[in-house]
């Protein structure tokens, strides 16, 4: 360890001395940093137990704030609840008005009814005074025919006959009395009838004038009531502003407390990581001593003390030129195998993952392709089966003629469109948009059971179908929906008496009474 020229040892000498020195140096500084961390958790304490206060303050505000919102939204719910009262109190005060005016005109109407009724009372009162007068009067005729059928018995023959003119007549007097007394005895019924309706009447006017002052009492209460509500919402909303600015304001302060104790917690944790740093360096050095040198680095220190002739700039150039040169290696990652096997364990389920989306998207791109081509093939068929159904059943319907289907777009028969032309007997081919009335009528018919033919249904419903053709497509039309019964049940509303003809079952709306309706069946 001693070499036989001076330079090198006290080359030596003097690298440790530096080193003894940044020891020193480095335990001071480790001594400062160690109060600075003392210094730094007392800090760190005071913060903790002003965040937690800050944090009971603010729970205790966050329930304050609950309470206040929650008795806000009862308040404004029994706010709500007040105005759907007064609403229906004034819907209801409505309906008493509509009512009361109601009232006073059914009253106007009983008093002219009363009225009526009085003057045909005095009327029927009139009618029996002369009456009775007449009455009076036939009395006094039969009294002086019985004094002269008395006086005259001799001559019975001719007062006998003057005696039954006189009974007819007193006979007639009394049917006539009778006839009187009761008309009079039922106009008298009629007019107790028409008093109790009226003092009725006034009851319910009475009734509904006491409901309209109740209701106008509670009008008033609730008005009253609801101006109160207002007041203490407007109360309560000035409080919940308050306390929300008071909480905002704690919210604030707690905001900076977390900020001071984020920066003492950044701080101790650089103090802690210099302190980490220093001590790793430390260890670092006697861990070298003793595996390179076979020394304590206090033995190492106490034997090679710095010599007279020891420069420490020349010696610091030294050091940082040789760590300038170790850094120059980069750092060592013992984590690089490790993050390699993760990646390469990544990249297998990626490249897994990867294939099995693209097998499935082929997979469903096959799926797609064959769906497309057995609708294609399922399409071409039903079309040609519809198609020539559509043809036969055109040429029935119209007793001749051509009609068929065409596709406008033929290398795309899923997207597109169908074309009608029809060519009835002695006409030119064309368009079926270009048939009158009836044609159109027939054209539909033939293609709706061109298609029923292909695929059967259990019920068809036809609505008054047949009302623009004639008397002989009408007959063509009914014994094509007899012979295609066999498989679907035809419901047809028609007027027409031919198409009720062919019917199994008829059902018909008759209206024998003005607004009863009644069905009947025949079958």
């Amino acid at each position: 360890m001693i070499a036989a020229g001076g330079a090198p040892v006290n080359e030596e000498g003097a690298g440790l001395l530096a080193f003894k020195r940044e020891m020193r140096e480095l335990e001071i500084r480790a001594v400062g940093l160690d109060a600075d961390l003392v210094f730094a958790d007392e800090a760190a304490a005071r913060a903790r137990t002003r965040l937690s206060e800050l944090e009971d303050a603010f729970v205790l505000l966050n329930d304050e704030i609950g309470r206040e919102e929650r008795e806000h939204v009862a308040r404004e719910v029994n706010a709500s609840q007040l105005q759907q009262e007064i609403e229906r109190a004034e819907r209801h005060m409505r309906v008493v008005a509509d009512d009361a005016a109601r009232l006073a005109a059914e009253t106007r109407e009983v008093e002219e009814q009363r009225a009526k009724q009085l003057a045909e009372a005095d009327a029927a009162e009139t009618a029996r005074a002369a009456a009775q007068r007449e009455v009076a009067e036939a009395a006094e005729a039969l009294a002086e025919a019985r004094r002269a059928a008395e006086a005259e018995s001799e001559n019975l023959g001719k007062q006998r006959a003057q005696a039954a003119a006189a009974a007819e007549r007193r006979r007639a007097a009394a049917t006539e009395l009778r006839r009187m007394e009761a008309e009079a005895a039922e106009l008298q019924s009629r007019l107790e009838r028409h008093e109790r309706e009226e003092a009725e009447a006034n009851e319910r006017i009475e009734a509904l004038l006491g409901s309209l002052a109740e209701l106008d009492e509670s009008a008033s209460g609730v008005e009253v009531e609801r101006a109160s509500l207002e007041r203490r919402v407007e109360e309560a909303s000035a409080r919940l502003a308050e306390a929300r600015e008071h909480a905002d304001a704690q919210s604030s302060e707690l905001t900076e407390t977390h900020q001071r104790a984020a920066a003492a917690r950044d701080a101790r944790a650089a103090l802690e990581v210099q302190k980490a740093e220093t001590s790793a360096r430390l260890n670092f050095v006697r861990e070298s001593c003793v595996s390179e040198l076979g020394q304590t680095l206090e033995e190492v220190a106490a034997a090679h003390a710095p010599g007279e002739g020891f420069d420490l700039e020349s010696a610091r150039a030294r050091l940082e030129e040789l760590r300038a040169k170790v850094e120059s290696f980069g750092a060592v990652n013992m984590m690089a195998l490790e993050e390699l096997a993760e990646n390469e364990e990544r990249l297998t389920f990626l490249t897994a993952q990867r294939q099995d989306i693209t097998d499935a998207v082929a997979s469903t791109e096959e799926a797609l392709r064959e769906i497309k081509r057995r609708s294609r093939e399922r399409f071409r068929h039903a079309f040609e089966e519809v198609n020539r159904n559509f043809g036969q059943f055109f040429l029935e319907l119209f007793g001749g003629g051509r009609g068929e289907m065409s596709m406008i777009d033929a290398d795309d028969v899923l997207e597109s469109g169908i074309d009608i032309v029809a060519q009835p007997p002695g006409k030119r081919l064309q368009n079926v948009l270009l048939l009158s009335g009836g044609e159109k009528a027939m054209a539909a018919l033939a293609l709706v059971l061109a298609v029923f033919k292909y695929r059967p249904s259990p019920f068809c419903l036809l609505d008054e179908v047949d009302a623009p053709l004639d008397e002989a497509n009408v007959g063509r039309f009914a014994s094509k929906v007899v012979s295609m019964s066999a498989d679907t049940q035809f419901l047809v509303v028609t007027h027409n008496k031919r198409t009720m003809e062919s019917a199994r079952a008829l059902y018909g709306v008759t209206m024998e009474e003005a607004g009863v309706s009644r069905l009947v069946s025949v079958r």
